[in-house]
């Protein structure tokens, strides 16, 4: 177990300044719960207190980030779950809710709560909801920096710090979002990518319109290809163009078509085109030399 951060929060009482910024401040803190503790560890104020077998209700937003450990939560807009290192919840006025480390695991939290009508606005237009509550950003510096910029500045309170901690907020809430969002679109784009992979695995003796296969998989082809490359790295049209030269070369070993009959079973423009792009893929062998038994090359992108 990691070296758990001291347990430290600061309630804020709010003014009408603090009102009119659109977004206030009214607690920070964050805990380190060991294996068997008690939870919470510390006592809050009446409103924030709360024990598990009853849940609370906050008259505020909150944003909780776990970063060691496991815990489960449930609100009323979502079922009990198990959570893990790297979730961030989210807490709405109003909403029933309940929260706590497995006691056999423990935990270490970040926590600020806040409002305003800049928060109601950002619920409004949908940025956030109560169902989706939880967000999987996984470890993420951008998500726990500002908290640690927000602990900082209630314990030293440097001018407009106030101002500070609510631009903080709005930050790590932004941060939350582009985290998990990031998360989700990976294994979805994953998925997408391994299709057009298929689709050219396939139709390999094919020339293949790389924006029709965009077009299928619901992507623009600049987005598409952009995003291959990331995870393959090779553009869409060389990752194909390579398993053909692949192609060929099975071809040129293992039957006795001709060069010109190998190049127009794979759609290449031309014998001499075929054996251009092959020498490329090959450190500058021909498909003669190849097939005579020549060192096996190196491949090139």
């Amino acid at each position: 177990m990691p070296s758990l951060v001291e347990d430290y929060f600061r309630y804020l009482p709010v003014s009408t300044r603090d009102k009119q910024w659109g977004l206030y401040v009214t607690g920070v803190g964050c805990s380190g719960v060991p294996v068997g503790s008690p939870y919470p560890r510390s006592m809050h104020p009446g409103q924030y207190h709360f024990a598990w077998q009853k849940g609370r209700v906050l008259p505020e937003y909150q944003i909780l980030y776990v970063t060691w450990g496991e815990g489960e939560f449930e609100s009323k807009a979502v079922p009990l779950q198990r959570i893990s290192a790297g979730t961030v919840l989210l807490l709405f006025p109003g909403v029933w809710h309940n929260y706590r480390p497995i006691p056999q695991i423990g935990w270490e939290e970040y926590w600020v709560s806040f409002g305003g009508p800049r928060a109601d606005d950002l619920l409004l237009a949908g940025f956030f909801s109560p169902e989706r509550a939880i967000l999987k950003t996984g470890p993420d510096d951008a998500v726990l920096r500002p908290y640690m910029q927000m602990l900082n500045y209630v314990k030293t309170e440097p001018s407009g710090y106030r101002q500070m901690i609510a631009a903080a907020t709005v930050e790590i809430l932004a941060a939350a979002i582009g985290a998990a969002q990031r998360r989700r679109d990976g294994g979805r784009l994953e998925g997408l990518v391994r299709q057009a992979r298929l689709i050219m695995e396939r139709d390999l003796e094919e020339v293949i319109d790389m924006e029709d296969v965009a077009r299928s998989l619901g992507m623009s082809y600049a987005h598409f290809r952009r995003v291959f490359k990331q995870q393959t790295g090779f553009s869409p049209y060389q990752y194909h163009l390579q398993l053909r030269v692949h192609r060929a070369r099975e071809l040129l070993r293992g039957t006795n078509l001709s060069v010109k009959e190998i190049a127009t079973r794979l759609n290449f423009e031309s014998p001499y085109h075929f054996s251009r792009m092959f020498k490329k893929k090959t450190a500058g062998m021909s498909p003669t030399q190849w097939r005579g038994g020549g060192e096996s090359p190196r491949e090139t992108i």
